[in-house]
This record gives structure tokens, sequence and C-alpha cells, in this order.
């Protein structure tokens, strides 16, 4: 498998997470993980609103000697908290997560790898899109992995 398919089957697996989230109570989703972290729900909204901002912002500027600067991360993420306090409910936040997700798989899986590992500047160091998209679908999976655990209710420290 090359590096390509490595990233986009990664990115499709945090679906089938997210899906095993329809099996918990609305009501578990929107309590904090533990005292002074968040919800279940505002990691999915965090989740979905990255998605939206690597999709719509990130990877249509990633090109060949592209000059690009990183967004300022608490802007997207209190937007992300707010959205999913403000009383939208669980089967919509999950809805919204695998469609963004599912748009960002396929688009990723379009990309040729002459696109995709073509070198550009981020923030003044020089970047490939491999590698900046290739960290939040990390940190990513181990939210996912984190609510995963939280869903079979065993410890975890890491969230």
């Amino acid at each position: 498998m090359n590096r390509i398919e490595e990233l986009v089957n990664e990115f499709a697996a945090c679906n089938d997470w997210v899906k095993e989230l329809t099996e918990v109570p609305e009501e578990e989703l929107f309590q904090p993980i533990r005292k002074g972290k968040l919800s279940i729900a505002e990691i999915i909204s965090h989740m979905t609103y990255w998605d939206r901002y690597v999709l719509e912002e990130t990877i249509p500027q990633m090109k060949q000697d592209a000059n690009l600067t990183s967004v300022d991360f608490e802007v997207i993420n209190s937007k992300a908290s707010a959205y999913a306090m403000s009383g939208v409910k669980a089967v919509q936040l999950v809805a919204e997560k695998l469609q963004i997700r599912n748009e960002l798989v396929t688009v990723l899986s379009e990309k040729t790898e002459q696109d995709f590992f073509a070198t550009f500047i981020l923030n003044g160091e020089e970047k490939d899109p491999y590698s900046v998209i290739r960290i939040p679908c990390l940190i990513i999976l181990l939210h996912l992995h984190g609510v995963t655990i939280i869903i079979s209710n065993k410890l975890i420290d890491f969230c």
C-alpha cells in the first residue's frame, strides 16, 4: 500500500468509529468525558470543523511552491464547541461528520501522486500535503480511539 492509500484508508476508517456513536444515549454524548474535558459531541464537532477547513481551505491551496499561513486553531475550535453545545442533536452531528469525512476521502483519493506530494511553504517551512494532512488525521484518530474506549467504559489518559 502506498502512502496516499494509507492516509485515505486512515481517514475513511474514522467513519467506522463515528458510526458507533449512534448506539450511545444522546445525553451521554453531551457530557464532558472527564471533568474539565470536552464532550464527545464537541470532539465530533471539532473533527467536522477541521475536516471542512482542510477540505475547503487547505487542500485547494496546497500547490507546488505555494506560500501559506495556518489558521488560528482556537478560531475553529471555539466555533466547533459552540456549535456542538448549541442544541444540535447528536444524530445531526454524527451525520455531518460522516458526510464531510466522505467528501474529504473522495478528494484525497482523487489526488495524483504529483499533486499529493507537491512541496509548498507553510508558516515559513517547506511542507508537503501528506505530512500536513497526516498530523491532524493522527490526532483525530486518537480522539476517536478515545471515544471508542469511552464507549467501552475503559480508562483513558490522553484526552
